[in-house]
C-alpha cells in the first residue's frame, strides 16, 4: 500500500466531485464554494464567528406552517405558540394577552445565548374598533415590552392608520430573561 502524503491528501480531497456521505461524523468546513448550492437537510446551520449573508436573485424561501390561531381568552402566549411565526386572534372585546415566562420561552425558541433572537407576528383580525390586542409580559424573566404593545383591530378606511399586525422580536438578554421589542 503506497503512502499519501497530507498535501496530495488535501489536494485530492478538494477535487473529489461526489457527494460524501458522513452521517455521524462532524466536519469542520474553513471555506465552502459550491456551483449547485448547499442543502442542510437536518440540524439547521450554526455560524459562530463572522458574518452569514443569505443572498439569491431569487429571494429566500422559509418554511411557513400554519399560523397558530389564539383563543379569545387572558392566557398566555407560549414559545410554542409564538415559534409558528404567526400568531391571529379576532378578540370580541379588548384582550390583554400575557406572554409565556422568559425561561419557557429561552427553551422553547432555542434562545441559548444573550443576543439570541427569535421574530413573530401577531394579526389582530377584528374590524370593530377598539377590539385591540394589549400583548403583556409575564411575570417572572421578561423584563420589558419596548415599544406599542397593542396591536389595534383592524381598519378598512382610506385613512386607516391600522393595519391589524403587529411584528415583535423576543431577545434573550441573560439566562432565562428576555426582552421583547416591537419591530413592526
Amino acid at each position: 500500500m503506497a503512502r499519501v502524503g497530507l498535501d496530495r491528501l488535501e489536494y485530492l480531497v478538494e477535487r473529489l466531485d461526489r457527494a460524501i456521505d458522513m452521517e455521524g461524523s462532524d466536519v469542520t468546513v474553513n471555506t465552502l464554494t459550491s456551483d449547485l448550492g448547499v442543502t442542510i437537510t437536518a440540524g439547521g446551520l450554526l455560524v459562530t464567528a463572522g458574518t452569514t449573508y443569505l443572498k439569491g436573485v431569487e429571494g429566500i424561501v422559509r418554511y411557513q406552517g400554519a399560523p397558530n390561531a389564539l383563543v379569545d381568552d387572558v392566557a398566555a402566549i407560549t414559545a410554542a405558540m409564538i415559534k409558528t411565526g404567526i400568531c391571529t386572534l379576532t378578540p370580541g372585546a379588548a384582550r390583554s394577552k400575557p406572554t409565556d415566562t422568559g425561561p419557557l420561552l429561552c427553551a422553547g425558541l432555542g434562545l441559548g445565548a444573550d443576543g439570541d433572537s427569535f421574530d413573530f407576528s401577531i394579526i389582530n383580525n377584528a374590524t370593530v374598533g377598539g377590539r385591540n390586542i394589549t400583548l403583556t409580559a409575564a411575570a417572572s424573566g421578561v423584563t420589558a415590552i419596548v415599544g406599542n404593545e397593542i396591536v389595534a383591530a383592524r381598519d378598512d378606511t382610506d385613512d386607516a392608520i391600522s393595519v391589524g399586525v403587529g411584528r415583535f422580536r423576543v431577545r434573550r438578554t441573560g439566562a432565562g430573561v428576555v426582552s421583547i421589542y416591537r419591530i413592526g
